[in-house]
């Protein structure tokens, strides 16, 4: 095997053991934030979502699976994207204003942080506490001041500490897995 070949393969191996033990660590915390925002959607609440650098991608990704469809035909779920509403607005409380005046209490935000404990990110979560809106924080081991907000009543899923990279990939895993079970809890089947 060349450096090359090894080093693709290395690559893999790493995405494969990030994705096992987060499966492993997470599979509990996504099944409850599954069930909690598939109630919220079957009570005529909406999801918004957000994330901060590369995050912001995973959450749009969320918004379009829970707006489009995942892996069924079915309607589509009413979800926004607060990195897409408040694009064009560069000031420090924009998430926060997309909330006060698109939030209500029963909404869910869903938050995704890489670790860096985003001030944006902390605005956010703050705002939806105060509209009474749940919470469902997809975080590392480094996002301590989001997870200190966090009730008992919210979810919490804490993918540990990797790589940016990693961390990104198991965001992605994560979305994809949560839409599976919402749509299985709604529409039911496997």
């Amino acid at each position: 095997m060349d450096a090359v070949d090894q080093k693709v393969f290395s690559q893999f191996q790493s995405m494969i053991e990030a994705t096992m033990a987060t499966g492993e660590t997470c599979a509990e915390s996504i099944g409850s934030a599954a069930e909690k925002i598939a109630s919220a959607l079957l009570a005529g609440n909406r999801v918004f979502t957000c994330g901060e650098h590369s995050s912001s991608l995973v959450a749009q990704l969320l918004t379009d699976y829970l707006s489009q469809g995942y892996e069924i035909d079915r309607p589509g779920f009413p979800s926004l994207n607060l990195n897409q509403i408040a694009q064009q607005s560069g000031a420090a409380e924009r998430y926060n204003q997309a909330l006060k005046t698109q939030a209500a209490s029963g909404d869910i935000l869903v938050l995704l942080s890489g670790g860096d404990n985003s001030n944006l990110l902390l605005g956010a979560l703050n705002t939806a506490l105060d509209r009474g809106m749940s919470i469902v924080l997809i975080s590392t081991a480094n996002d301590d001041l989001l997870i200190n907000l966090v009730s008992y009543n919210d979810v919490h899923i804490n993918i540990g500490s990797a790589p940016s990279p990693l961390i990104i990939q198991s965001q992605v895993q994560i979305v994809q897995c949560l839409c599976a079970l919402i749509d299985s809890h709604i529409f039911g089947g496997e």
